[in-house]
């Protein structure tokens, strides 16, 4: 993205949306430490329902962090890595919720 360096209100645009995006990538984080901390406190054990509701919720914002992420990413124009999901540790159930609108009735 272009911005004119003697242009000042374009420049304060471009740090908004810098500290935009990095809140968004600290949200999607917490969100994703969140589930991995949830997922260890509840082990190999069966989880009763209350877990499973709890796990599947967590998902849900994991996976609505990460999709806001990539939305500001691709509107700040920054180059797309293949990996970027597999960087951030972004679980395969979390992967295919990205895009849908979480789910109610929980």
């Amino acid at each position: 993205m272009f911005i004119d360096p003697d242009n000042p209100l374009a420049a304060e645009i471009q740090q908004e949306a810098g500290a935009a995006y990095f809140a968004g990538c600290k949200k999607m984080v917490a969100s994703l430490e969140a589930l991995s901390a949830f997922d260890r406190a509840v082990g190999s054990s069966a989880p009763d329902e209350e877990q499973v509701r709890r796990r599947s919720q967590l998902v849900d914002v994991a996976a609505e962090c990460v999709h806001f992420v990539i939305i500001q990413r691709d509107a700040m124009q920054l180059a797309w890595s293949e990996t970027f999901l597999d960087d951030y540790g972004v679980p395969a159930d979390v992967r295919a919720r990205i895009g849908h609108p979480q789910r109610k009735n929980r």
